[in-house]
């Protein structure tokens, strides 16, 4: 049940779409900015003071643009003297613009249209993700601080600008701001996840999240070329290969059948099957896909090409396995050169393989990593270097947390319909909060309409006339979960 009365939610609504010209004129200045954060950098301390402006023009007590080893983060907090504090998480970098000529506008200057039977949507990169849902989150708030005469809530912001790159600062980030942000009630990141069927997935588990990368190099092995450029291949009959060794170190990681045979992982891993406790949410989940093939549901296999599947599963056990499996994955190999014909024949002086993990698990990244470690040490292989690129745990988040059910009765005011997943197959820095201190999370979820991320003509739906949810909407159902956390929050006080 909603906690704001009707009065109050008439002020928020005018608020809003009084105002409504100004957000989008902001947006549009915001995906002004390039923030592609695997380019060159462009534009990205310039989107930092961006969001740090944007925190001191809100009112933001504290606001600090933060030096990390890629891009800067943001912090901000602003004080409502409230009992109760919530975490917003924020990035600022956008995916890589791709081949420009397939955009229909310049990713990078805006644009209001019609599409299709859509009144108006805003073109440019970072529309739908993230800067479209973050603008309007702060015009709700804005609005509803308005209505009320102050939030119900402290908000303690943090931003970074590398989540495209794995969020390498994030980590530390948190651990900047850790006394701070211990208690908070909740975090909440919106996105305009409300698809064409008004379906919005609700996440509540997350798996461990590691990426590494293994290098085999001529120095650090004591054999090979070494230098730069490595060596002719017409001399490898009495010169070593470290792009070779690089392979016979990584062949060690798994079996004949590609599972997962690093030493000392299995120990800490979970059983791939459910838990009892998430055994009704999957009855929920397959009864709301009912007659749908497993490619239409599980996040992201939809395109790839893909038909067969790792032992042949298919349906419920499709899902689970999905949902509850742990894999080590090959993400990509470079040595060398390859590129077009002969140039050079050559023994490259080094090879890099990256890898990601994601795991089932309640350990902590470390302990995988040392097994790594420990792993190639005992095969002979201690000349392989490990680079961590990112590690994060796994987490959970109850159904039943005051912020759980203040977003699903706000979704649901809002027309959306939640779709619960116990656990999906992504996570990220977010989960810090929730594997340390039990927070719960809504994380890259809500209403709002858009599409395009990661590819041509990225938008979302400024208006969509009463069909689907737009800035406004978003903007105001902001204001109702914030409302809605801090009555509950109230009530089990």
């Amino acid at each position: 049940m909603l906690a704001m009365d009707p009065a109050t939610r008439e002020k928020v609504r005018a608020h809003v779409t009084g105002n409504l010209d100004a957000t989008i004129e902001e947006l549009k200045e915001y995906i002004r900015i390039p923030t592609v954060s695997v380019g060159d950098g462009t534009g990205m301390r310039e989107a930092a003071e961006f969001l740090a402006r944007r925190y001191r023009d809100f009112g933001c007590q504290e606001v600090e643009i933060v030096e990390t080893e890629t891009f800067p983060g943001v912090w901000a907090y602003y004080d409502a003297g409230s009992p109760i504090t919530i975490l917003n998480y924020n990035m600022y970098d956008v995916r890589a613009v791709g081949d420009l000529t397939a955009w229909d506008t310049d990713p990078f200057e805006p644009v209001v249209a019609p599409r299709g039977d859509i009144p108006a949507v805003l073109y440019g990169r970072g529309a739908r993700v993230p800067k479209g849902p973050d603008t309007a989150w702060m015009a709700g708030l804005k609005a509803l601080r308005e209505a009320v005469g102050e939030l119900p809530v402290n908000i303690a912001f943090l931003a970074e600008g590398d989540e495209i790159l794995g969020s390498i600062s994030y980590a530390g980030l948190l651990d900047r701001y850790r006394d701070r942000l211990a208690d908070v009630a909740g975090l909440i990141y919106l996105r305009a996840d409300q698809n064409d069927e008004n379906v919005v997935s609700v996440r509540l588990g997350y798996k461990s999240f590691i990426t590494f990368e293994l290098t085999a190099s001529g120095e650090s092995w004591g054999r090979g070329p070494t230098a730069v450029g490595g060596a002719h291949s017409a001399l490898r009959t009495i010169v070593d290969s470290p792009a070779l060794r690089l392979t016979q170190a990584v062949g060690t990681l798994f079996t004949e059948d590609g599972r997962m045979a690093v030493d000392g992982w299995a120990e800490h891993l979970e059983p791939a099957t459910p838990p009892a406790a998430d055994l009704t949410v999957i009855e929920e989940l397959l009864a709301h896909y009912a007659g749908r093939p497993m490619s239409q549901v599980i996040p992201g296999l939809a395109g790839t090409g893909v038909t067969a599947y790792v032992d042949g599963l298919a349906d419920r056990a499709l899902l689970e396995r999905y949902m509850y499996g742990s894999a080590l994955n090959i993400q990509g190999l470079r040595a060398g050169y390859t590129g077009p014909g002969t140039r050079t024949h050559t023994i490259p002086e080094s090879a890099v393989a990256r890898l990601d993990a994601r795991l089932c698990t309640s350990a902590s990244p470390s302990v995988f990593m040392d097994a790594l470690r420990a792993h190639l040490d005992a095969r002979g292989f201690a000349d392989v270097e490990i680079d961590v690129l990112s590690a994060y745990p796994a987490s959970r988040s109850s159904l039943d947390s005051p912020l759980m059910s203040a977003f699903l009765d706000a979704v649901r005011e809002w027309g959306g319909k939640p779709v619960v997943w116990p656990v999906q197959a992504y996570g990220g820095p977010w989960s810090f909060l929730a594997h340390d201190w039990g927070t719960p999370l809504v994380f890259g979820t809500g209403i709002g309409h858009g599409g395009g991320v990661a590819q041509p003509n990225e938008y979302v739906v400024v208006d969509g006339g009463g069909r689907r949810n737009g800035l406004a909407e978003v903007a105001m159902f902001a204001a109702d979960l914030v409302m809605g956390l801090a009555d509950r929050m109230k009530e089990r006080s």
